[in-house]
């Protein structure tokens, strides 16, 4: 089955720093816990610290470890001296637990002040087009106009219009404005995510077939797997994401989500399947809604139950309007229907 992808891209064009080279494949033991946070908080960060953090917190396993004391130290930089980075990357922690109220005002208050900060507006365009406002995630786009490359704004614009029931054209324009041009990773993440949806997913792969997987954001790894996925490489997907990590312990639910799918089609063994259950017991438990979307498809795909399909789904569709999350919950609507 053909996972809904709903990753948003718009974040990704800043440059990317480098991770440790991770080691040796990791494979699971059945007391192998899934999910922990064990940053340490310090007494404080400076600025170029805490940005470089940010940057690495969208590497694959950093996520959950990172979230925390990112988002207390620049929680108290920003109350004590706002400026136009503390403000933007606080805002950027934020959106990441779907907090995009309190984010849209952050950045909107950067923006007030520094009108021309790219960043802020690439993050609100992010947000509105998640929210699925995509008339203000537009205006955000073209306002970079001057500031960035012409690229770099096509992205961003056709980005969202492709959301506006526009994707193939989108697509289309998108593919012609960077022929035979050099591109950035965002935009080859953008056309690669585009093909996928557009069910091309060997075109989908082929923009990112050169890509390192062990230094690139959560995101595109998820993108990555899920064509392969598509394509029924459940091997490929299992022994590549296994070889990306060290251990377990603070694996993000999308990469575990997909961990679990290849399993599940292997028919071999249940360990990661196992610790997907566990961790979407623990999100239940939580009533973590910020996992919604992932909570969903492991009940559409790994275990099916139509009722809680069509309760997560409808949880995230109160924060994440994009196209993807409509077909997931019309998914879940269906799924449920076929019961009755």
């Amino acid at each position: 089955m053909q996972l809904l992808h709903a990753t948003p891209i718009l974040l990704f064009f800043s440059l990317f720093l480098s991770g440790n080279v991770l080691a040796s494949a990791f494979t699971p033991t059945d007391d192998t816990v899934i999910a922990t946070s064990n940053s340490t908080l310090v007494a404080q960060l400076t600025v170029a610290e805490i940005d470089e953090l940010v940057h690495s917190s969208q590497y694959i396993g950093q996520t959950e470890r990172l979230q925390g004391i990112l988002k207390t130290q620049l929680a108290r930089l920003y109350q004590q001296k706002p400026t136009p980075q503390t403000g933007y990357l606080y805002a950027r922690v934020l959106q990441k637990e779907h907090q995009f109220d309190a984010a849209i005002n952050i950045a909107t208050d950067v923006l007030s002040g520094a009108p021309n900060h790219s960043n802020s507006h690439l993050l609100l365009a992010n947000i509105y087009m998640i929210q699925g406002k995509q008339l203000l995630a537009k205006q955000h786009c073209t306002a970079l106009l001057g500031q960035v490359s012409v690229i770099t704004v096509s992205t961003c614009v056709l980005d969202v219009q492709s959301q506006q029931g526009k994707l193939l054209q989108s697509y289309q324009a998108l593919q012609k404005i960077t022929n035979n041009k050099d591109i950035s990773l965002a935009t080859a993440h953008v056309l690669s995510e585009m093909s996928y949806r557009l069910n091309n997913f060997k075109t989908a792969l082929a923009y990112i077939e050169d890509v390192d997987l062990q230094r690139a954001p959560v995101s595109l790894i998820v993108l990555w797997a899920d064509a392969q996925l598509a394509l029924n490489n459940a091997p490929k997907v299992l022994s590549t994401l296994s070889d990306l990590l060290t251990d377990s312990s603070n694996l993000e639910d999308a990469i575990l989500l997909r961990l679990a799918i290849a399993e599940q089609q292997l028919a071999k063994s249940t360990q990661w399947q196992t610790r997907m259950q566990r961790r979407v017991a623990l999100r239940e438990l939580r009533q973590d809604t910020f996992h919604a979307s992932d909570l969903a498809h492991y009940y559409i795909t790994i275990q099916p139950n139509p009722d809680k399909a069509l309760y997560w789904a409808n949880i995230n569709w109160q924060h994440a309007k994009m196209s993807a999350d409509e077909q997931l919950l019309t998914q879940a609507k269906a799924m449920q229907r076929a019961t009755l």
